[in-house]
């Protein structure tokens, strides 16, 4: 219903933002990220997510497109609410829960208030098939439509099964791709331009 909610910040709480529009004030529910990126007294831009359940309406809002993305995919998973989302996108940055997901790394998302080990397991396993590479890369821009997504994948799990973490390896792979096209390839490269 509301795509972005754009006006002065009137306050801020632990998890949420009072926007300002021509006198009418917005509560949002927002992640840590995006509440640090408002000022109050400032203007402010939120992307919003309106929650609507029997008795309650909630809006979400978050700094980037791409934070709302992930929030949205992070709620088709079954067993994630709307503050377990939000508390995800707190701890993690969008492009490390894409990393943690395309490497199968569900210990990654243990750490996240309101998530346990199932959880984590099921969030890896049903947002494999919504995440994709380049969500993996984040703001970095790079374009990764070189490559298979699959060789792509597998050699960023490859690097993270060597002991790397997901953001060295994503990058890795990123600087390496128009320069092979198997997985094995772009290990191999990445693994010679890390000088390793």
């Amino acid at each position: 219903m509301y795509a972005y909610i754009s006006g002065e910040v009137a306050q801020k709480a632990a998890n949420y933002a009072v926007i300002d529009v021509n006198g009418v004030g917005y509560r949002i529910f927002t992640d840590t990220f995006s509440l640090n990126m408002l000022k109050t007294g400032e203007k402010g831009k939120l992307y919003t997510y309106l929650k609507v359940a029997e008795d309650d309406m909630t809006l979400y809002g978050f700094a980037t497109v791409e934070q709302k993305a992930m929030f949205e995919k992070l709620l088709s998973i079954s067993g994630v609410g709307p503050k377990a989302a939000a508390s995800v996108l707190s701890t993690m940055r969008v492009n490390d829960i894409a990393a943690a997901v395309i490497s199968s790394d569900d210990k990654a998302f243990t750490g996240v208030p309101g998530i346990g080990k199932k959880t984590a397991q099921r969030l890896v396993l049903e947002l494999k098939e919504k995440v994709d590479f380049e969500d993996a890369i984040g703001d970095g821009g790079v374009d990764m439509s070189v490559i298979t997504q699959d060789a792509g994948q597998e050699a960023v799990a490859a690097l993270v099964g060597l002991g790397y973490n997901r953001q060295e390896a994503v990058q890795a792979i990123s600087a390496v791709k128009s320069l092979g096209d198997s997985a094995e390839e772009l290990v191999s490269l990445a693994l010679k331009r890390m000088g390793r």
